[in-house]
């Protein structure tokens, strides 16, 4: 198969793009802490990489007098904070791949997390300009948010590439019909399994900016 030279590249965010899974843990740890609930490792494993319909069930169930709504509300605010003040920087190349990934095609970002989070983040990073769709977690409930990006983007998913670093990511954008770039990240979950789905790896953001050129996609 000869290499596509134009194709369209959707991202996730959080531990592909951004240094951010120590500032979420911290995030929910705050919120419980002030309900008088001990957030230990084994709740952050409970919802990592999941979204806000999940996460914000399991805080609320653990915090007395804690809606989900509110848990969304105050974690997003906190974590909005954290991104303005530093706390929440682009990993090394991250900034790099995306323009990288701009000049093969479209690209479309998917996200887990609340949409005033996202955008905190694209816009503190500088790569907001560069994302012609963007699918949060207000989206989830609209089915697989890899089909609802390259919906919106007006292209076949299997025309895509996806970026991804957790398993849940991985199978998601494998179950769309996209070709996957997987960055395993050792903050997130990446299991041998889900990463046989991945047809294209990388260690880290800066050696993904070299393999784009001579990928295949269908």
């Amino acid at each position: 198969m000869e290499p596509e030279r134009g194709y369209p590249t959707v991202f996730d965010l959080d531990e592909t793009l951004a240094d951010s899974a120590a500032a979420w843990n911290e995030a929910f740890g705050w919120i419980a802490a002030r309900h008088g609930y001990l957030w230990t490792a084994r709740d952050w494993a409970a919802i990592q990489g999941h979204g806000v319909a999940r996460w914000s069930r399991y805080v609320a169930g653990r915090c007395p007098g804690l809606t989900p709504q509110r848990a969304v509300t105050a974690c997003t605010a906190w974590m909005v904070e954290a991104v303005a003040v530093g706390r929440v920087r682009p990993l090394r190349g991250a900034v790099e791949l995306v323009a990288a990934a701009a000049g093969h095609g479209p690209v479309g970002l998917v996200s887990a997390a609340p949409c005033r989070y996202v955008l905190a983040v694209t816009g503190a990073f500088g790569l907001a300009p560069y994302f012609a769709v963007v699918v949060t977690g207000e989206d989830a409930t609209r089915g697989n948010s890899y089909l609802l990006a390259a919906s919106r983007l007006g292209v076949a998913p299997e025309r895509c590439l996806a970026v991804e670093d957790s398993g849940w990511g991985v199978r998601s954008a494998h179950a769309a019909g996209m070709t996957v770039l997987a960055i395993p990240n050792p903050r997130t979950a990446l299991d041998a399994d889900s990463l046989a789905l991945a047809t294209y790896r990388a260690a880290d953001a800066v050696s993904a900016v070299g393999v784009l050129p001579g990928m295949a996609i269908a």
